[in-house]
């Protein structure tokens, strides 16, 4: 308590000192004003009139200096909007001043200030207010700039975001910043000057960087209207030269509309592989998720995590969370429950700490909760380990995935959507094929059902568990080797919240059985996304960070595709999803007839045996660097 009181008190007295120090120039801006004004031959100046002319002019510009809290900023922190506000008070006061003149020249005139001497006062006001907050702030910085740290800055963009950068780094408490020039790809700006720092081009800059010392040099991201393979473009250019990369984030991401140095972060990998924003239909997918209950599967993954958070976006009345890691199940339900999503009147999150392989425990589920729409995330999704594993990939995936559908009809779920993968297409390893094979069976119960369900396949998400971006920043981090398997193996991606979206546009079209495929962009190149990274950390490849190749994994195959080679699309009303057209579904009751067999007996199948199966469900499944291959050979 005594702390608080001593804060406020500080703050206080140092909030009238800063009000004393204006009014003390303010009347000696009046008294030189009436000097001036009588060209400094004070016999004009009636002393008795005087005291209450400065008594007056006093007292209207404190008032105004009260409404517009021309004391309250910080002096060595003044802006331009602390300049602004002193110049409202003192026009505020000069129309004041000038209407009590008029009114009162008309009833003996006591209080009538010459308008010559105002204007002067005006103007000696202003400067006597402003001057000396910007040297007490530049004092200020040239005494603490000796005990920051040095850096020196480049900022990429000259507009507005650009000069709110510069001011940003300029006020930064812990770093000395010295911006050394602008770039800015507009010739129109090329050679102009902005608080004293030249503008070049691209190209110029490049130039002049090559000839100065560079070392610890930053470029600074600084405009938002760029595409993405233009920023790839540029960020190509600068890297080579050695330079770290950082960006401003958006305006609506500054904390209390200001920007600080601690915002400006690090330019990452998923900055540079990002797309066009995503446009979805909000009005159809508002209509099949608010006010229903939702049920998500895998709900605390990547993926089901993101798509739980979308979802709230609609308002459902309901949001089962289903998954059996309670660590990060339990984690997620915290962030929600911060967040405060649900009306204060109503509970809108259930959580069950539960696995989709178990029966008994789905139905208690959907019997309790009896789920409008499913989004069935929950998987393993790891290809070594299930090609370590195949018995697991099994269980999961495929009797898992049946488990739920089933009970998704027994409950009459009005749409079931089922997140697959592209390790599903022309599958090499266990992992893909089983979830082939879960794809295999929603479409079969699909004619037979008014549930629709629905498929959505897509390749690699920027930063979901496994991902290889997460594993080569550590690796970075811990000074290297970065571990690539094949110098030639490509991958697509697309970020997590992007995929989730087209997942949940996805759930309103069709009428069920289809599989639809996401426009995943160009394929990218795992060496150069790896060299990429190591550049954006500041090190060079090789030499600082070196780059080790490992062989591809069991399962893995250098090429992930979207569809298989009898498979053809056809768009849909979204420019980024389209419709597979399959090969003839299996009817249900023969692939029913199939899992009953395999269900009755997995508790005691070899992983031999497994993997047969689902080599004999899904014959285009040829193993690839892996110890399965001989059973294509039998």
């Amino acid at each position: 308590m005594k702390k608080f009181i001593e804060h406020y008190r500080n703050r206080f007295v140092s909030r009238w000192v800063v009000l004393l120090m204006d009014s003390t120039i303010v009347i000696f801006a009046l008294i030189l004003s009436t000097v001036i004004r009588f060209n400094f031959e004070l016999n004009y100046v009636e002393s008795g009139l005087f005291k209450y002319h400065l008594l007056l002019v006093t007292a209207i510009k404190v008032f105004y200096f009260l409404v517009f809290r021309t004391y309250s900023g910080i002096i060595r922190h003044s802006s331009m909007a602390d300049a602004r506000n002193i110049l409202n008070a003192t026009i505020c006061s000069l129309v004041t001043l000038i209407v009590i003149g008029l009114i009162s020249s008309k009833s003996g005139g006591h209080l009538y200030i010459p308008r010559s001497i105002l204007i002067i006062d005006f103007c000696l006001s202003v400067i006597g207010l402003i001057v000396p907050r910007i040297l007490i702030k530049d004092i200020f910085h040239g005494l603490t700039r000796n005990f920051k740290s040095k850096k020196s800055a480049i900022i990429y963009g000259a507009g507005n975001l650009g000069i709110a950068t510069k001011n940003a780094l300029s006020s930064d408490l812990q770093t000395a910043y010295k911006v050394l020039f602008f770039i800015d790809d507009d010739p129109n700006k090329k050679g102009l000057r902005i608080d004293g720092i030249k503008v070049f081009d691209r190209f110029e800059a490049i130039r002049h960087i090559q000839k100065i010392e560079h070392k610890d040099l930053e470029l600074i991201f600084a405009i938002h209207t760029i595409t993405t393979a233009q920023k790839n473009e540029i960020t190509d250019d600068f890297m080579n030269l050695g330079l770290s990369m950082k960006v401003v984030p958006p305006v609506e991401k500054w904390i209390n509309g200001q920007l600080s140095t601690s915002q400006i972060a690090d330019i990452s990998i998923e900055d540079l592989l990002e797309r066009a924003p995503i446009k979805i239909n909000n009005d159809k997918v508002r209509d099949y998720l608010s006010g229903k209950r939702i049920m998500v599967t895998g709900a605390a993954g990547s993926i089901g995590s993101e798509i739980v958070r979308q979802v709230l976006a609609f308002n459902p009345e309901k949001l089962i969370l289903v998954d059996q890691a309670e660590s990060p199940l339990y984690d997620l339900e915290s962030e929600l429950t911060r967040l405060r999503i649900c009306p204060e009147d109503k509970e809108c999150l259930a959580v069950a700490v539960e696995s989709v392989t178990n029966q008994s425990q789905m139905e208690r589920i959907f019997a309790h909760y009896r789920p409008h729409v499913v989004f069935h995330a929950a998987a393993y999704k790891h290809v070594p380990m299930m090609e370590a594993y195949p018995l697991k990939a099994l269980e999961v995936n495929v009797m898992g995935t049946r488990i739920v559908a089933d009970l998704a009809v027994a409950y009459n779920v009005d749409r079931f959507v089922f997140i697959s993968t592209d390790k599903a297409v022309n599958p090499t390893n266990v992992m893909g094929a089983s979830k082939r094979l879960a794809e295999v069976y929603v479409q079969s119960l699909n004619s037979r059902t008014k549930t629709r369900f629905i498929t959505t396949r897509f390749g690699n998400v920027l930063g979901s568990n496994g991902s290889v971006i997460p594993l080569f920043r550590k690796q970075i981090a811990e000074g290297g080797p970065v571990t690539v398997t094949h110098p030639e193996i490509y991958r697509y991606f697309m970020t997590i919240p992007e995929a989730c979206q087209l997942v949940l546009e996805a759930g309103t079209m069709g009428n069920g059985g289809e599989i639809l495929v996401f426009d995943m962009g160009v394929p990218v190149k795992i060496i150069d996304l790896a060299l990429k990274m190591i550049r954006l950390s500041g090190k060079e490849p090789y030499t600082q960070i070196p780059i080790v190749y490992t062989g591809l994994r069991p399962g893995e195959k250098l090429y992930e595709e979207l569809l298989s080679d009898d498979e053809s699309t056809l768009p849909t009303h979204h420019p980024k999803i389209m419709v597979a057209r399959m090969r003839e579904v299996i009817p249900y009751e023969e692939v029913r007839s199939e899992f009953d067999a395999v269900a009755s007996s997995i508790e005691t199948l070899k992983p031999e045996q497994a993997v047969q199966f689902l080599k004999r469900m899904i014959p285009e499944y040829i193993s690839q660097n892996s110890k399965y291959e001989i059973l294509d050979k039998v």
